[in-house]
């Protein structure tokens, strides 16, 4: 399915919400991915803060790896007890990915994988895609893909 909506910054944790739900209804037995992409700016970072505020992680402690690749927080959900926070941006090519070892944390169904520039690793799949574009300072237009087209 794939569904474009326009997201107000005060509504930004109500997508979350939504992708959180619809992430929980696979019950495959690994960990549920969900890639991010858009340009500097334009929400990545602030939507992954939302949707771990959904999965009961203070926001506040949610910051972009941009520089150290990748973050873990324990998360006090229901199904999802940890949220891992990647960030892509920085690769030059798909192989320095390796350095991440998301091996394991892909294999564990307690985990919610976030990645944000995921074309620069090029081989992660996903359960949902959210593409953010700038509409104005307040608003983004979402791209979300996600099961089968």
């Amino acid at each position: 399915m794939r569904e474009t909506c326009l997201v107000h910054k005060e509504d930004i944790e109500g997508l979350a919400f939504k992708v959180s739900e619809i992430v929980t209804k696979d019950s495959s037995s690994r960990a549920k991915v969900i890639l991010l992409e858009g340009d500097l700016g334009a929400g990545k970072t602030t939507f992954t803060k939302a949707l771990a505020h959904v999965l009961g992680i203070e926001k506040d402690t949610v910051h972009s790896p941009t520089f150290i690749l990748k973050k873990e927080y324990n998360a006090e959900h229901m199904i999802f007890k940890k949220l891992i926070h990647v960030d892509a941006y920085r690769f030059t090519h798909p192989s320095e990915a390796k350095v991440l070892r998301l091996e394991e944390d892909l294999k564990n169904p307690d985990n919610i994988v976030v990645v944000e520039w995921p074309s620069k690793m090029n081989y992660i799949k996903s359960d949902i895609e959210l593409e953010f574009t700038v509409v104005d300072d307040d608003t983004r237009e979402v791209t979300i893909s996600y099961g089968k087209e």
